[in-house]
């Protein structure tokens, strides 16, 4: 990376609502410089000319023409994951850090294959993992870092959505795991930290009144190293907001109640050994919180050379192997063990 005086350029890559979301925030940021952009679609290259002051000669329809174009640092990829790959491995190759949207890719083995590059070309390779930034996590993380439930044995996850319009998931196979699940697992990560899955037992269907093309609905178990247990719910085929966090350890359980993982409106309600609930004000005094803009200052951080973070590609690898698991255990209807990428050689 270059000199810390200098703005790291970024090229920009699909401009649809979540690019925009995430421009909202780095945007913000004073080290930050947008280099170009592409996209497909004409119009969506006007807008982004008019919202960011770009000249004609920064905009693009073909990622391998920005690539040779431009000077720049990054790649912010935020296109189907279908595509990622090939384009994470484009922009690695052109010598610049790519940021792809989760999933990394659809695919177990291209991920870790990006891993592998972005390690031998000495560059980095992040997901775009930011929800455990929210609020909600962030106060459940400290709870529990505090020691007031004990040791962690029982894992309670139900969120789920009545997303009925099929959109960009339209002929997605798996779409729950792969764009739902990867999120819920970082969050679950971040604050069980010592939670190392083992193996798994996935299954996953369409109720009736699904419009989707494969299974929409997902129930698991999923069994960590030290003998915790996961009882896991997520779907898109909900007929009303499903979400709910329990986590039941040696001292006490900790219920969390809300609308979805991304709204910061929830309920806690803590019980110790043997007793009743009562509620508990955890996001008393804590404003809402902006995910991406912390998301960003731990990527810059990585980018100049600071600590390896959670959204790490090598790190994420840990989310995707037990997605790679759930997918087998679909297929095969039984437990499947649970791949250690960061034991496995994977370096990057």
């Amino acid at each position: 990376m270059k000199n810390a005086a200098e703005p790291i350029r970024s090229i920009v890559v699909g401009m649809g609502g979540l690019t925009r979301s995430m421009l909202r925030s780095l945007t913000q940021k004073p080290w930050q410089e947008i280099a170009a952009v592409v996209d497909i679609n004409p119009a969506a290259l006007q807008r982004a000319a008019d919202a960011y002051g770009l000249p004609e000669a920064a905009l693009f329809r073909d990622l391998g023409a920005a690539l040779q174009q431009t000077d720049a640092d990054v790649a912010l990829i935020n296109t189907p994951s279908e595509l990622h790959y090939s384009q994470a491995k484009a922009a690695l190759l052109a010598g610049l850090s790519p940021l792809v949207a989760k999933p990394l890719t659809n695919n177990y083995a291209n991920s870790c294959a990006l891993v592998d590059l972005a390690a031998q070309q000495r560059l980095r390779l992040c997901v775009g993992q930011q929800m455990r930034y929210f609020r909600h996590y962030q106060v459940v993380a400290e709870f529990v870092a505090a020691g007031e439930l004990g040791s962690i044995e029982q894992i309670f996850f139900f969120n789920a959505k009545p997303r009925h319009q099929a959109k960009n998931l339209a002929g997605f196979e798996q779409p729950v795991l792969w764009e739902m699940t990867c999120h819920h697992l970082d969050c679950l990560f971040g604050i069980l930290p010592m939670l190392m899955p083992e193996a798994i037992f996935c299954d996953g269907f369409m109720p009736s009144w699904s419009v989707y093309d494969s299974a929409c609905m997902i129930n698991a178990v999923l069994r960590g190293q030290g003998g915790e247990r996961l009882l896991y719910h997520a779907g898109y085929s909900a007929q009303s907001d499903c979400y709910g966090l329990r986590l039941e350890g040696s001292r006490g359980v900790l219920r969390c109640r809300g609308l979805h993982m991304s709204k910061d409106q929830m309920t806690y309600e803590f019980a110790r050994r043997g007793e009743s609930f009562a509620e508990i004000a955890l996001a008393r005094g804590r404003p809402p919180s902006q995910p991406w803009s912390r998301f960003f200052a731990r990527w810059h951080e990585y980018l100049r050379g600071g600590e390896e973070p959670h959204f790490s590609g090598r790190k994420n690898l840990r989310v995707l192997a037990v997605i790679q698991a759930a997918i087998e255990s679909l297929a095969s209807g039984a437990y499947v063990d649970i791949a250690d990428p960061l034991r496995q050689g994977n370096t990057a």
